[in-house]
């Protein structure tokens, strides 16, 4: 559902976007067992694919842990670009987990049809997953000398979320009837490798007359996205109105997402949530931060429904089946402007 509403723009001036009206989930509730809030998540994802996350009430250091990693992306997109350069994500890492991308790298709406942003992905090494991106310690991967003074805190940043995570995943089992060995906790287990990564986002500003997505209309390959941000710019698909419609920045709640892992798990009774990045309506694009867990299903796993009475007949059988792994390259590689191409254009927006 949407609802016009008056918001601040940028500069200053009150701008009438549509708005995305999101539920609110709170993690303390999920946490203590309450049934009502398991079945509204649940509706939730089905529907929307996409909520707010209270976690004050359940991580009460959070506020300040996100203000640390706040900190450090403005350190790192600081950096000379030669510097930055160093750390080319598409050469330090086959799977893009570990590293820096410089602005107009992907396929996007602006000018020559490239993106507005540049990203540096961190990978979190052993803290909340033994070997977390099969680097097996913090030592095995470069990056600049500023990560290190804030690995303190990306570690906490980690611990939380991927508490958080498991909780959503417990209770979504949960409602779709799961049996204990198709729980999908099963499938991002805390103990083995997995190309989970943190990926800090800075988009640059645009003047009023270059209008375009800044990053173009996409699912996320994994299985959901913990996003923080404080300022505007995210818009969504509307479940309701098939519309685009913005997401409010909400102080002390993370924005989570489904990605495409968990659609395809479910034969998509779980939505996919479709999104991208761009200017308030009559306004430039302005300088914007944000940053993002991405929780994604171990490598091996088949992307192919589970077993539960909810969840749609059809879709992939196992002979035609991809891993999780697999995916992953097939969704890159049409991020990739030198690699992007028309006919494989729906594997942007889920499978």
């Amino acid at each position: 559902m949407s609802a016009a509403k008056l918001i601040p723009g940028e500069n200053g001036e009150d701008v009438e976007p549509s708005l995305a009206q999101l539920e609110i989930i709170s993690l303390k509730a999920l946490r203590s067992g309450s049934t009502a809030e398991s079945a509204k998540l649940f509706d939730v994802c089905c529907r929307d694919g996409i909520f707010y996350l209270d976690m004050l009430g359940s991580e009460p250091n959070v506020l300040q842990t996100v203000e640390d990693i706040y900190e450090l992306e403005k350190n790192i997109f600081d950096l000379p670009e030669e510097e930055l350069m160093l750390y080319d994500i598409d050469k330090l890492s086959p799977g893009k987990l570990n590293g820096y991308k410089p602005i107009g790298r992907n396929h996007g709406e602006l000018a020559g049809n490239k993106d507005g942003f540049q990203s540096y992905a961190t990978p979190l090494p052993q803290l909340p997953k033994d070997g977390i991106m099969k680097l097996g310690c913090e030592a095995n991967f470069k990056r600049p000398q500023v990560v290190d003074t804030y690995m303190p805190s990306l570690h906490r940043f980690a611990r939380a979320i991927a508490a958080a995570a498991s909780v959503i995943l417990y209770a979504l089992s949960s409602n779709l009837m799961l049996q204990s060995n198709q729980n999908l906790n099963n499938v991002h287990r805390t103990h083995l490798p997995s190309p989970d990564l943190v990926r800090l986002l800075k988009y640059h500003a645009q003047p009023p007359s270059e209008r375009g997505a800044s990053h173009i209309p996409h699912t996320d390959l994994g299985s959901m996205t913990f996003l923080f941000t404080k300022q505007h710019g995210l818009q969504i698909i509307g479940s309701e109105s098939q519309e685009w419609e913005y997401v409010q920045p909400r102080v002390a709640c993370a924005t989570v997402n489904i990605g495409d892992c968990l659609s395809l798990l479910t034969n998509k009774l779980l939505r996919s949530c479709r999104h991208r990045v761009c200017a308030l309506p009559g306004q430039p694009m302005n300088e914007r931060y944000s940053f993002a867990y991405f929780l994604r299903a171990e490598d091996e796993t088949l992307m192919k429904a589970v077993k539960s009475p909810l969840i749609p007949k059809g879709g992939r059988d196992e002979e035609d089946g991809f891993t999780c792994g697999e995916w992953m390259k097939m969704k890159y590689a049409m991020l990739r402007k030198d690699t992007w191409n028309q006919s494989d254009n729906w594997i942007l927006t889920g499978a």
